[in-house]
């Protein structure tokens, strides 16, 4: 009787034992499938792996010239202008000078009525003939000792004085007439036909384009790097697309105490006859150009703590070199020292990499 109850014992373990073992293959199944469905089997390393490439746009290192330039804004003037003003009172008879007319150097702009002036110069005229006949009477009159010395002196003086009045009433007849004091273009007319006009009125303004000139200013510390010679580019606005060749005129060796600049003039040449005094223009002064240089992509480059640094692509990770920079023009760098040519550098999505990260090349 007691026998029966011990064969059962084994039988009883070995049943548990069956159901703890397909109890845990069933837990591990259960398992496996929460993984594969929350993605962290295999392929979500896989994927992981391919999120961790950064997506980045790769440029080649090249060789090309580049030259250096100081790049300001100003405003264009003419080489001379001038404002003429009436000298003496008068009415206006002729205007043969209009706005936007070229004129030559003593070219009359506007005649005012001269008939007073005129009238003055016949009178003196005949005071100074009258004086001289008198003189050349009174020398004769002296060599037979008719005429005294002194009485002879008074008439030479009285001839001079007369000369004199004649060379007054010449130069009032000029006052009549407005002239051009240099070749230009009339930029104002301000009187009319038939005006009376009063000594100092304005009349015109006159301005002499060619050469144009455009007045920089630029820091201290560029004074060593400008001089007189120079080639300069200029670009307006009413132009777009189109650039004027100039060169610097004049470096003013002093240095302005309150802002800490000094003032280069250039000259603007524009046989086109397009460009106009007082125009906005932006000016690009060459200073320097390197052939044949080691350049870049500014967009390359990143700046830390004084230093600049680019990332290099090599196969599908990067690395971080510190580089040192030389000549710079609009968005390419020259390269001194750092890298090669023919190497990759990253120019876009440089940001979140570091030493060793892993990239994608694509194109933005």
């Amino acid at each position: 009787m007691d026998s029966l109850p011990s064969a059962r014992r084994p039988r009883r373990v070995l049943v548990w034992s069956v159901l703890g073992v397909g109890l845990l293959v069933v837990a591990v199944g259960v398992t496996l499938a929460l993984r594969n469905a929350n993605g962290d089997g295999p392929s979500k390393k896989k994927k992981r792996d391919t999120a961790s490439a950064a997506p980045v746009e790769l440029a080649r290192v090249g060789r090309d010239d580049i030259s250096t330039y100081l790049e300001t804004t100003t405003t264009l003037e003419p080489t001379n202008t001038a404002i003429l003003v009436a000298r003496r009172q008068g009415q206006i008879t002729s205007l043969p000078a209009e706005e936007g007319q070229w004129v030559k150097q003593g070219q009359t702009l506007a005649q005012l009525d001269n008939t007073e002036a005129r009238i003055a110069l016949a009178k003196a005229q005949l005071t100074l003939d009258a004086a001289q006949h008198d003189l050349d009477r009174g020398k004769k009159l002296t060599e037979r000792s008719m005429l005294s010395t002194k009485d002879l002196d008074d008439l030479e003086l009285k001839k001079r004085s007369a000369g004199q009045e004649v060379e007054q009433a010449k130069y009032d007849l000029t006052q009549t007439r407005i002239v051009a004091p240099f070749s230009g273009r009339v930029v104002d007319r301000m009187v009319n036909l038939g005006e009376t006009v009063t000594p100092g009125k304005e009349c015109f303004r006159v301005c002499d384009f060619e050469p144009l000139r455009a007045r920089v200013y630029f820091p201290e510390r560029d004074l060593a790097r400008v001089k007189v010679g120079q080639e300069a580019m200029i670009a307006v606005d009413t132009q777009p697309g189109k650039q004027f060749t100039a060169h610097v005129a004049l470096v003013n060796p002093s240095v302005d105490t309150q802002n800490g600049t000094f003032k280069v003039t250039l000259e603007v040449k524009d046989p086109s006859g397009t460009l106009r005094p007082g125009s906005f223009c932006r000016v690009k002064l060459r200073t320097g150009t390197f052939a044949d240089a080691l350049v870049i992509s500014r967009r390359a480059v990143i700046s830390e703590d004084g230093d600049n640094f680019v990332f290099v692509a090599r196969g599908d990770s990067v690395n971080r070199i510190k580089v040192a920079l030389g000549a710079a023009s609009g968005d390419t760098v020259q390269i001194l020292q750092g890298i090669s040519p023919g190497e990759s550098v990253v120019t876009v999505g440089q940001g979140g990499l570091k030493q060793g990260s892993k990239i994608k090349p694509v194109t933005f």
